[in-house]
């Protein structure tokens, strides 16, 4: 019997996770706090609308998982919850699975931002997306110890670049480009935590 699949859309705000969710397109219901916030009532604003759409997404998340059905998470991963989400659905017997999705540079991420607000698309503080990258990394380590599969993605460029894949908790492939700093912290955090499978030692 196959095992109900959680794909973890993560990474940075203004990184691509949407546009890359509307290439890949992953099993399962798209469960996204920023569409949930979209749908709220008016008079919510600001960080009451945020912290309202993110318990909206947990619940309905936990509710997919008691129902062993196949979802899709967005996350920016600066925090703990996503993370509580992989551990509770691995432990539900979940297939999971993280599609880490990044930009170069913090500063990159603030301009993808920026663009989209001048499209009719919402804000979000800088300072606050700075962090959030930071933030971001620091949980991918620990992220990568916990799914089934990982794919860290390059999307600083036209076209979205794969740069490692693991499986199985162990590093499978790697491509790197020389001089990337992007592409030496992936390989940073991932060696650090995971080994190299044995077909490429």
């Amino acid at each position: 019997m196959l095992k109900p699949f959680c794909t973890i859309l993560a990474g940075p705000n203004g990184s691509g996770k949407s546009s890359i969710y509307e290439k890949l397109e992953p099993p399962g219901e798209f469960v996204n706090a920023d569409e949930i916030a979209r749908a709220l009532p008016a008079d919510l604003e600001g960080s009451a609308r945020q912290v309202k759409a993110g318990r909206l997404a947990i619940d309905r998340i936990n509710k997919l998982i008691d129902a062993q059905e196949d979802f899709t998470f967005e996350t920016t991963l600066s925090s703990q919850h996503s993370l509580g989400v992989m551990e509770r659905a691995k432990a539900a017997g979940f297939h999971v699975s993280i599609l880490f999705v990044a930009l170069d540079m913090p500063e990159r991420n603030v301009e993808r931002v920026q663009f989209r607000v001048a499209d009719g698309g919402h804000d979000i503080p800088s300072d606050t997306i700075i962090r959030r990258y930071e933030a971001s990394f620091r949980n991918l380590s620990k992220a990568l110890q916990i799914v089934d599969e990982g794919v860290l993605i390059d999307n600083s460029k036209k076209f979205p670049r794969w740069v490692i894949k693991t499986k199985a908790g162990q590093i499978i492939e790697m491509q790197r480009v020389a001089g990337s700093k992007l592409h030496r912290r992936f390989a940073e955090i991932a060696e650090e935590v995971l080994p190299l499978s044995l077909e490429d030692e």
